[in-house]
């Protein structure tokens, strides 16, 4: 079984970010936001930004592997043919469990579980 993300689950052309941010539907809670838009294919694809202020790289890149492992978990959950861009601001604790809470409250909020 894979164990990360491939190619097409994840929004690399600029074109399709900007597009999420014109177009998306915006959900937040505390710390985080979470911006969708459906792109018309078969697979939810996922783009993860944290805050330009956030830490050091270390602490962003160790945001940004915990919350696509968790996308990767719950993918099967999610609603087929979205873009969404989680956004991650500083100021919070970012364990694990905690992402994750707040990752399903956002996608609850924004209607994309099946």
């Amino acid at each position: 079984m894979r164990k990360n993300l491939t190619k097409h689950q994840i929004v690399r052309k600029k074109s399709d970010i900007s597009r999420i941010f014109k177009e998306g539907k915006i959900v937040s809670v505390r710390g985080y936001k979470l911006v969708c838009v459906q792109n018309g294919l078969d697979f939810p694809r996922i783009i993860i930004i944290p805050a330009k202020k956030f830490g050091n790289a270390v602490q962003r890149n160790t945001v940004r592997r915990r919350c696509k492992e968790i996308f990767r978990k719950g993918y099967s959950f999610l609603g087929h043919g979205y873009d969404i861009a989680f956004i991650i601001y500083p100021g919070n604790e970012y364990d694990y469990t905690i992402c994750k809470k707040q990752f399903c409250k956002l996608v609850e909020k924004a209607g994309l579980f099946i």
